[in-house]
């Protein structure tokens, strides 16, 4: 039983690295974060946080296109 607990927690770390892979963390930065804070902060974390600076200039190039 704790595996199982182990593995559901370890999985939700895993989706918010994976929602955090276009942000200024990444994935890996948000995976560590979830992991030893926990994916409800990160998730908190996310929605308040800003894009990459690469995603960013893409939108912003797509803007002056228009």
């Amino acid at each position: 039983m704790p595996s199982v607990i182990i593995l559901l927690y370890l999985t939700a770390c895993a989706v918010c690295g994976f929602m955090g892979r276009n942000t200024a963390f990444g994935f890996m930065g948000h995976f560590l974060l979830s992991l030893f804070l926990t994916p409800v902060l990160d998730f908190v974390i996310q929605a308040v946080g800003r894009p990459s600076t690469r995603l960013l200039d893409k939108f912003l190039s797509q803007q002056k296109r228009l």
